[in-house]
């Protein structure tokens, strides 16, 4: 009650043409950005297909965590940049292996307005591969199961 009293007393020091002006501004703002925004909006899910932990990982800056679903994220351009850091179990700290961190940029993935997840394949030989799907399970992940089954035989 206090608010509306508030904002009504203070709307009716400004001249009504200068409302109209302002709520015309904010409408062609509002329509602009929805019709020419160039941003892809989104959730992050990883997959680490290597074997090394994954310690974490961003995809330009947006933190992805350590494999799993982060949500929402707002990815720029037509580049991406996915950086992650590599960590060692036990065993591999033993063997002399240490913690890597890698960088690489890429093109961003072919991008639908249904789209709400890229899927960010961590693979062997330090390679990253992006997927854009509607569905929160990737459409590669079968693939690169299977690939990891037949390098482990």
């Amino acid at each position: 009650m206090l608010v509306r009293w508030a904002i009504s007393r203070y709307m009716r020091l400004i001249p009504l043409w200068v409302q109209v002006v302002l709520a015309v501004i904010v409408i062609i703002w509002l329509a602009w950005s929805m019709v020419f925004n160039t941003s892809n909006t989104g959730s992050l899910v990883g997959y680490n297909h290597t074997d090394r932990p994954l310690g974490r990982y961003f995809v330009d800056g947006n933190y992805g965590g350590n494999g799993g679903t982060t949500c929402c994220w707002s990815f720029k351009g037509d580049t991406v940049e996915v950086e992650w850091i590599l960590s060692v179990t036990g065993e591999q700290k033993r063997e002399g292996l240490e913690q890597e961190r890698h960088k690489v940029t890429m093109p961003m993935p072919e991008y639908n307005q249904t789209d709400q997840y890229l899927h960010v394949h961590f693979l062997p030989n330090n390679k990253v591969d992006l997927i854009w799907s509607s569905n929160i399970r990737s459409p590669r992940l079968d693939q690169y199961r299977s690939e990891e089954k037949r390098r482990d035989e």
